[in-house]
């Protein structure tokens, strides 16, 4: 069997640091797996580059850092959604290619969906976005879109935890796939590929006080490194309000900044830190569902 290395775990635990670092040992190329890494364009924002000082080539789906190649950055426009069926879609033909020039495929992220998605599957993935059904829900507060849900199917609403039922994206896609019945729910094939890999899972895990002050260290160094900046460029080139919002985290906070919501900037480094200390909070709990997880704590 071919082998397959995952690097998983919170933000700011080092993730792309240890990757890089074995990737020049063991001859391997870098797949992120992160929901928002795949756009075009927001690269400061969602921590592209790793904490040590690398050496940065660009070119199109993929970055080179000090001669090692990273897929999975830069492969959509952030005006439109990429979904997790795309990216699924897209990994598996990276880890494909890369595996076929004798290289190791080190699959690394912090989005425990899109990872859960690529390795195991999900029963809803090959369902199609409705873009008829999808304009008619964005309408909807998110009240509305909570009340829906429970109409429709309350069992559904009483599976999802308290991130998703706060979370419009994750109701609207619920919604859709309960009412397109014209397509079958089933185990996606996209998956096989990856099922007959070797893999060896590597966690990178922090008590959560030194995560925090990890975090807020890192918002400010995002701050330093132009992050603002980053944004009235995206927007200035067309980048909406409303989508950056939509990106979440820090591009939400990002948009009341420019839109002058928030006036002061270290207020918004405050709003940001907690952002994302909430996240963190969320992936914590994801990643303990994650089996066979050889995990390392990174302070020892």
């Amino acid at each position: 069997m071919q082998k397959l290395l995952v690097i998983l775990g919170p933000t700011s635990t080092g993730k792309t640091d240890l990757a890089l670092r074995l990737a020049k040992k063991f001859n391997g190329e870098l797949v992120a797996c992160d929901s928002r890494q795949v756009y075009t364009g927001l690269d400061i924002g969602t921590g592209k580059l790793p904490g040590q000082e690398v050496t940065v080539r660009k070119g199109k789906g993929l970055w080179e850092m000090d001669g090692v190649k990273v897929w999975m950055y830069d492969v959509a426009d952030s005006k439109k959604q990429h979904t997790v069926y795309n990216y699924v879609k897209d990994a598996n033909k990276v880890i494909d290619s890369i595996v076929k020039r004798g290289k190791l495929p080190i699959v690394v992220g912090g989005t425990g969906l899109y990872l859960k998605a690529l390795l195991e599957g999900l029963p809803n993935l090959a369902i199609p976005i409705d873009l008829k059904l999808r304009k008619k829900l964005e309408k909807l507060s998110l009240e509305e879109l909570q009340k829906k849900l429970q109409e429709i199917a309350s069992k559904r609403w009483e599976e999802m935890n308290n991130s998703d039922r706060q979370n419009p994206r994750r109701l609207i896609r619920a919604i859709e796939i309960l009412q397109n019945s014209k397509v079958k729910i089933q185990k996606s094939k996209l998956q096989l590929k990856i099922q007959n890999y070797h893999t060896l899972k590597i966690g990178l895990m922090a008590p959560r006080e030194v995560l925090y002050q990890r975090i807020d260290q890192r918002v400010v160094d995002r701050i330093n490194q132009g992050m603002i900046d980053e944004a009235e460029k995206l927007h200035k080139n067309g980048l909406s309000l409303k989508r950056m919002r939509q990106l979440g985290l820090e591009y939400g906070g990002l948009a009341d900044f420019l839109e002058g919501k928030i006036q002061d900037q270290q207020k918004l480094i405050k709003i940001l830190q907690g952002k994302i200390h909430g996240y963190a909070r969320r992936q914590i709990t994801w990643f303990k569902k994650e089996k066979n997880v050889i995990w390392f704590d990174i302070t020892h």
